[in-house]
């Protein structure tokens, strides 16, 4: 089974949600389980908590999967790398 995630914004999200989106989009395709991200805006730029639910075991006993903080770690950098303003001074999982 895919995972699936949710993502929302505490306040008015970016006007470039769309791109937000698609980065969480791209890093958690090959996720299992399912995420729940939700950005909340700091004086310094973006920070967001994860929720992380367990999916159906894999069928194929050699995948591997992420620790939710390698996640949230793998979120936060594709953000920056995408130009997107986070909280330089904040790090997931803080």
């Amino acid at each position: 089974m895919l995972g699936m995630f949710i993502v929302a914004w505490e306040g008015t999200p970016p006007s470039d949600k769309a791109e937000w989106i698609a980065v969480l989009r791209q890093v958690l395709a090959g996720e299992l389980g399912s995420y729940r991200v939700v950005f909340q805006r700091h004086e310094q730029g973006w920070r967001f908590s994860l929720e992380w639910r367990r999916g159906e075991p894999a069928e194929d006993e050699a995948v591997i999967a992420n620790s939710p903080e390698g996640v949230a770690y793998n979120i936060y950098f594709n953000l920056v790398g995408n130009g997107k303003p986070m909280d330089a001074t904040w790090k997931p999982g803080t």
